[in-house]
């Protein structure tokens, strides 16, 4: 499977986010907004956790988009700090992806001063805190098969921003050997306010012109190999 680099993200997610007090005529969005996800899951019979094989994450972006109501956007990109991913008779049943939140980049901004002040905005009180939250945490809790045609599973777990946990829906395309994991996904959204994001939120009573959206489409890429012994 071809790696996507890390620029193109196409994440993940990440998370993550939003958007800033920044103005760029020439913004290059990374990651389209559509409506969340609603993936077809189906049950199948789970295979045992014992004799599962443990993979260690080598690579994972997470793409995240932020606009304002009206104006301008900003894409950007958060990074994996490390992880491990379970797999069982060649499925992924669980593990953990620790997100490295100090990592948060703004790349649609061309200019280096804008670019600077906006990264810097993402990691104060009033979005992420990263010296108090350095990391947020992503745990897989079930893995099903969809009917997405380009997206065959949906990773359902918890994901973990400022102390504060909520579940979120992945469509992935996975793709699992002996020896390495390649997950892709669909678009799909969290809403910021659930993790006490609330900058410019619609939830203050934020004058349109000035309203940050809530809801932040990330896409992620993750790659993973299989653990040494």
């Amino acid at each position: 499977m071809q790696r996507v680099p890390h620029q193109v993200f196409p994440a993940l997610l990440t998370i993550f986010t939003l958007i800033s007090c920044q103005n760029d005529s020439n913004p290059a969005p990374e990651v389209k907004a559509p409506g969340p996800p609603k993936p077809d899951t189906i049950r199948i019979d789970p295979v045992p956790a014992e004799g599962a094989v443990t993979f260690v994450v080598t690579e994972g972006i997470i793409n995240w988009l932020g606009k304002r109501t009206i104006g301008n956007l900003h894409t950007g990109t958060i990074k994996s700090r490390k992880g491990e991913l379970l797999v069982s008779q060649n499925r992924l049943i669980g593990g953990t992806v620790i997100l490295d939140m100090t990592s948060i980049s703004a790349n649609n901004l061309k200019d280096a001063g804008a670019k600077a002040d906006l990264e810097s905005h993402l990691k104060d009180s009033d979005f992420f805190a990263v010296k108090k939250y350095p990391t947020g945490v992503f745990k897989i809790d079930e893995v099903l098969p969809s009917n997405m045609p380009d997206f065959n599973w949906v990773i359902s777990g918890s994901l973990t921003l400022k102390d504060k946990t909520n579940r979120v829906n992945i469509p992935v395309k996975l793709d699992i050997t002996d020896t390495e994991l390649e997950a892709k996904s669909a678009n799909f959204v969290i809403n910021r306010t659930q993790w006490g994001i609330n900058f410019q939120s619609g939830l203050l009573g934020t004058a349109k012109d000035k309203l940050i959206e809530d809801i932040v489409p990330l896409a992620l890429t993750l790659s993973a190999k299989k653990k040494q012994k």
